[in-house]
């Protein structure tokens, strides 16, 4: 699996925006509501509490720790694998998502043992759903991102003490 990580501190850059919370919602092929997850998972808004009480945002130690893979040589792979996929077939994320937060979540244990102690942090890897604008964030950053991803996919995870 072709992966490209990076660990960026956001003290100073985490745009809050609870409007994001909302991108759940938004349809998409096959789910003219949005995402089936919506409000079925602790997870998931408006389950989840918001940003602002999950993390210190005054931290200096918030980070979002960012993968990124690469979903065009995951189609090729697929489709010389199965050639009767459709490229939509190929890019599903149920084929790829699972590995690409396992190694957030190693990514994350990593930077927790190096650099703080664990048990005072937090983390999600759907920052969407806590209202972080990951976009805006990333503008910010100056991460390059495909906001509608055809070559590579950018998943963002953020990381920060406990509030």
């Amino acid at each position: 699996m072709d992966l490209e990580s990076r660990i960026h501190s956001v003290r100073d850059h985490l745009v809050i925006d609870m409007d994001a919370r909302k991108w759940c919602c938004l349809p998409y092929p096959e789910h003219p509501k949005g995402c089936p997850n919506y409000g079925l998972h602790a997870s998931c808004p408006p389950n989840v509490v918001t940003v602002d009480k999950f993390i210190n945002l005054n931290s200096s130690a918030t980070r979002f720790i960012i993968v990124r893979f690469d979903l065009a040589s995951h189609v090729e792979k697929m489709k010389r694998l199965h050639p009767k996929l459709s490229d939509r077939q190929a890019r599903c994320l149920l084929y790829w998502q699972p590995k690409v937060r396992t190694l957030q979540k190693r990514l994350i244990g990593l930077w927790l043992d190096d650099y703080a102690k664990p048990e005072n942090y937090v983390f999600t890897l759907i920052p969407e759903a806590m209202g972080v604008n990951v976009f805006a964030t990333l503008d910010k950053l100056s991460v390059t991102y495909e906001r509608q991803p055809v070559n590579y996919v950018t998943k963002v995870a953020l990381v920060g003490e406990k509030k």
